[in-house]
C-alpha cells in the first residue's frame, strides 16, 4: 500500500467515524426538538380536544420534518467540513514527508499521469530546489518507450506538478487533486445522502 492509499485510506476511516457521531448528534438534537413539540401539543390538548387534536398531528409531522431537515442539513455540513479538513490535513502529511518518501509520490504521480511523447515537467520552486539528482533519469528510466519528460522551470504552485504537452497543461499539483478528490468525495455523499 502506498503512502497515498495509506493517507486515503486514513481520511475514509476518520470521514465515517466523525459521520457517525455528528449523526448521533443530530438524532439526539432531533429527539429533543421533538420531546419539545409533543410537550407543548400537550398543553393546547388540555384547553380543545378536538383542535388540539388536528393541531397535534399538524404540529407533530411539522417537528419532525423541521427536526430531519435540520439534522440532515448538520450532517451534511459536518460531512463536507471533515472532507475539507481531512484533505487540508492529507495535504500537510504528503507536503511534510522526507525526501525520498516525497519525491517516490511524485515520481508515482507523473508516471501515472505522463501521455505518450515528450513531456516538459514544472516542479513548484520548493520542490525544484530540493529536487533528487537523478530524478528525471530516473522517471525517465521508468517509462514505456515513446514517453519521457524534461525538467522545465519552476510553476506558480505550492507543491506537486505541472505537466506540459504542447498545448496540454496536466495540473497535478497537490492543491488541484485534492480539489478533484475533494469533489469526488462529495459527489459521492451526495449520493449517498440523496438516492
Amino acid at each position: 500500500m502506498t503512502g497515498l492509499e495509506k493517507i486515503l485510506s486514513q481520511i475514509e476511516y476518520e470521514s465515517n467515524d466523525r459521520c457517525r457521531e455528528l449523526t448521533d448528534k443530530a438524532n439526539d438534537k432531533a429527539k429533543s426538538i421533538v420531546d419539545d413539540a409533543e410537550k407543548q401539543a400537550e398543553k393546547i390538548k388540555k384547553d380543545s380536544a378536538d383542535a388540539v387534536e388536528r393541531k397535534l398531528e399538524a404540529s407533530r409531522q411539522a417537528a419532525e420534518s423541521s427536526a430531519q431537515l435540520a439534522a440532515s442539513r448538520e450532517i451534511l455540513k459536518a460531512k463536507l467540513d471533515i472532507i475539507d479538513g481531512t484533505l487540508e490535513r492529507s495535504l500537510e502529511v504528503i507536503k511534510a514527508l522526507p525526501k525520498k518518501e516525497y519525491f517516490e509520490i511524485l515520481k508515482e504521480l507523473i508516471l501515472k499521469n505522463a501521455r505518450k511523447g515528450e513531456g516538459i515537467l514544472h516542479l513548484s520552486k520548493a520542490d525544484t530546489d530540493k529536487l533528487p539528482v537523478n530524478f528525471v533519469d530516473s522517471v525517465n528510466n521508468a517509462f514505456k518507450r515513446g514517453y519521457k519528460i524534461a525538467l522545465g522551470d519552476s510553476a506558480d504552485i505550492d507543491s506537486g506538478f505541472i505537466l506540459v504537452y504542447g498545448d496540454i497543461d496536466i495540473n497535478c499539483s497537490f492543491d488541484a487533486i485534492a480539489a478533484e478528490k475533494r469533489d469526488e468525495l462529495r459527489d459521492a455523499l451526495n449520493g449517498l445522502l440523496f438516492d
